[in-house]
């Protein structure tokens, strides 16, 4: 927080703030959390807000950059945050920031080289004890279970010594699976862990890149039956 507080002062952007000073903190929160790449906390803290004026507009504008803003609007968009804040004013205002970028939001995974979402599931299998080992940059495993009974498009997501974290959401490994059968692979890295205040499937957030036309070199399936990875992703 001191960091952005520099920047924002030193561009004189708490200067001109004439918005609603009793949500101003949590609107700085909400920004912090976004730039360090945890979507679902910050996009929920943005949702929280009641009032949205051009202060506060300005203030979201100038200090996220719209392809990461695009990234919260599309993981909103598609339900990776469980309840939506894209009907309230808060999408609206992120809508009105992206302007034409808006049109990429129904198919960004389906064509995004790369993005931020949130690993869910951690409540499992000890997978929290193992997530708050995790530090940023280090890099995650993204396997696809084909044979998995309950979803054949999952994406299962591991540590660098294959121990399990937890899963992608649902509509994003779908999307995901869809490009991997075309040839990408896929490969991920930590982004941020969240402490135990915040909500348990908010807490780590990874970055995941799409390879295309990687013929299936460095992805990876994951045989439940025989636990065995058939081969590897790329570093």
């Amino acid at each position: 927080m001191e960091d952005l507080l520099k920047e924002l002062i030193a561009n004189g952007y708490l200067e001109t703030f004439d918005g609603d000073e009793l949500q101003l903190p949590l609107l700085l929160r909400a920004i912090l959390l976004i730039r360090k790449g945890a979507l679902a906390a910050g996009a929920k803290l943005l949702g929280s807000l009641h009032t949205w004026g051009k202060s506060e507009i300005d203030l979201l504008r100038s200090t996220v950059e719209p392809a990461r803003l695009l990234n919260v609007v599309a993981e909103d968009y598609h339900g990776s945050f469980g309840n939506s804040m894209s009907q309230g004013a808060a999408g609206i205002v992120c809508g009105a920031i992206l302007g034409d970028l808006v049109c990429c939001v129904q198919r960004f995974y389906d064509e995004s080289a790369e993005f931020i979402t949130r690993v869910v599931g951690l409540r499992y299998e000890e997978r929290l004890d193992r997530v708050e080992g995790l530090l940023p940059g280090e890099p995650v495993n993204l396997l696809w279970e084909p044979q998995n009974p309950h979803d054949p498009k999952a994406i299962k997501v591991l540590d660098r010594n294959g121990k399990d974290l937890g899963y992608l959401r649902r509509n994003i490994a779908h999307s995901l699976v869809s490009r991997i059968k075309r040839g990408a692979a896929l490969s991920g890295r930590v982004m941020v862990v969240l402490g135990p205040e915040f909500d348990v499937n908010d807490r780590l957030n990874i970055e995941v890149k799409v390879w295309e036309n990687s013929h299936g070199f460095g992805s990876c399936v994951y045989d439940l039956a025989t636990r065995t990875l058939s081969h590897f992703v790329l570093p």
